[in-house]
């Protein structure tokens, strides 16, 4: 008889190990199952049906697997035989022993192998009045939050292979304990790409003056944008510049080196001392100076442009020192980017129209003729020469430069003639034709030119521009 539980025991392995994968998260403190049993008496037993107590304590040990140390007590109340008439004479003459009832003690162990949260399959072996096998079925209802649930077995029972019987537990599931706190669940680190930002698009500098100790630049300029040339000023009444202002230009050349396609206009301004007339030439002559100087470190005459604007644009107030301080400067002004003309306007009286000078295209060569040319240095006592007539007629003939003009502008001299230019202005200036240009020419320095061919030879200082021009007529 004890061989049939085999099978049993068997399917209840085969299914624990084949079961799906149940959750992690599982209860496994101690627990109490106290449960009330009813067996369904064997026809053998010649008793009623059995009941009794059942108790375990157990712990799960995976998520679909518990132990448990198990007690079983069952009672069955013996059947009372009817022996009627005949049977009660036969059992007064001779011996008749009466059926007794059956108290079954047993202890032993068992294991529970869940198919999932609430169903399972229980088996278990327990020795005592009798050696007693258990394989079945269970469900665990609630105790999801930690707290007691209620749990039902259907089994079958097996007495010392004598009874084969119907056992039925319910009973309450008790936890001990406080329930640990959940395992945490650690995500596998995820890689993710670093994306570098875009590079931020470049911030152009500002168009101004830069701070002390860094260099200048016109990166961020666009046309129209004036930049004062704080710091650039003249020796009291004169367009002399200082040697802080010479440090400055410095920086100012440099940049304009840096950025050969921008054209500028070199403006001047002055205070209100003084009148009009008077302010309106120092303006003209303090432009004038910082262009010469520009020049001679190196910036093309060509791209810059002049203006004096006396007293007409204050920036401030001529009242206090401080503000005709502010008034007296002088401004860089970007006119064109990319090599267009450079365009000026000369300062007009109130209610009259503004003069546009331009840059003009070079006039065409005249035909090639011998030159011979000598720049000659003044000596330190020589008296200036006396100016020469606008024309001659015959020999040599007299150009002087003063007060930013050629004088004559125009002279006439027969072929074969020598002109000779000589500058008695307080600026440098050169004498520039189409085809030759003197180099730059100092106070009292001269230069000399021979015209051989007939014709018209225009000119102009490269230095100062259109607006300071003449001409040459060889009959």
């Amino acid at each position: 008889m004890k061989l049939r539980l085999i099978p049993w025991l068997a399917a209840a392995l085969f299914c624990g190990a084949t079961q799906a994968q149940a959750d992690d998260d599982y209860d496994d403190r101690y627990y109490l199952l106290p449960m009330g049993s009813y067996v369904l008496a064997d026809d053998a037993r010649n008793t009623d049906d059995g009941y009794g107590a059942t108790l375990a304590i157990g712990k799960r040990i995976t998520p679909m697997f518990e132990l448990e140390l198990r007690g079983n007590y069952l009672t069955y109340d013996a059947n009372k035989p009817d022996r009627g008439v005949i049977g009660g004479v036969l059992c007064g003459l001779l011996p008749c022993p009466e059926p007794e009832d059956v108290e079954i003690s047993a202890i032993g162990a068992g294991a529970n192998f869940f198919l999932g949260r609430n169903f399972y399959l229980h088996g278990d072996v327990m020795g005592g009045d009798s050696t007693l096998m258990n394989a079945g079925v269970g469900l665990h209802f609630g105790g999801s939050d930690g707290g007691w649930g209620l749990r039902v077995e259907a089994l079958y029972h097996d007495d010392e292979g004598d009874y084969e019987e119907t056992q039925f537990n319910v009973g309450l599931h008790i936890p001990i304990g406080s329930r640990a706190a959940p395992k945490e669940v650690v995500e596998p680190a995820q890689v993710v790409p670093v994306i570098e930002p875009a590079p931020a698009a470049p911030v152009a500098p500002p168009c101004e003056l830069p701070a002390a100790g860094q260099p200048m630049t016109l990166e961020g300029c666009k046309a129209g944008d004036v930049i004062v040339l704080r710091g650039v000023n003249f020796e009291f009444d004169k367009s002399k510049l200082t040697v802080n202002a010479k440090t400055l230009l410095d920086m100012v050349a440099d940049a304009l080196l840096r950025r050969t396609d921008i054209k500028v206009e070199i403006d001047g301004h002055t205070d209100a001392k003084g009148s009009d007339a008077y302010n309106q030439k120092l303006s003209e002559r303090r432009a004038a100076s910082v262009k010469d100087y520009l020049a001679g470190r190196g910036v093309d005459p060509v791209r810059m442009g002049t203006v004096g604007f006396g007293e007409s644009k204050p920036m401030t107030t001529n009242e206090t020192d401080e503000g005709r301080e502010i008034n007296r400067r002088v401004e860089l002004k970007v006119v064109e980017i990319g090599g267009a003309a450079v365009v000026t306007y000369a300062p007009t009286p109130e209610g009259g129209t503004a003069v546009e000078i331009t840059e003009p295209a070079p006039a065409a060569a005249p035909v090639a003729a011998p030159v011979t040319e000598t720049l000659v240095e003044p000596e330190p006592e020589a008296s200036p020469p006396l100016p020469a007539p606008a024309a001659a007629a015959g020999g040599n003939s007299q150009v002087t430069i003063g007060m930013m003009v050629f004088e004559p502008a125009t002279i006439t001299v027969p072929a074969g003639a020598t002109v000779t230019w000589t500058n008695e202005d307080g600026s440098n200036h050169n004498v520039s034709f189409s085809d030759q240009q003197s180099g730059r020419m100092k106070k009292g320095a001269s230069w000399s030119r021979s015209f051989t061919a007939p014709g018209e030879y225009p000119y102009q200082c490269s230095i100062h521009g259109a607006a300071m021009s003449g001409k040459v007529i060889v009959k």
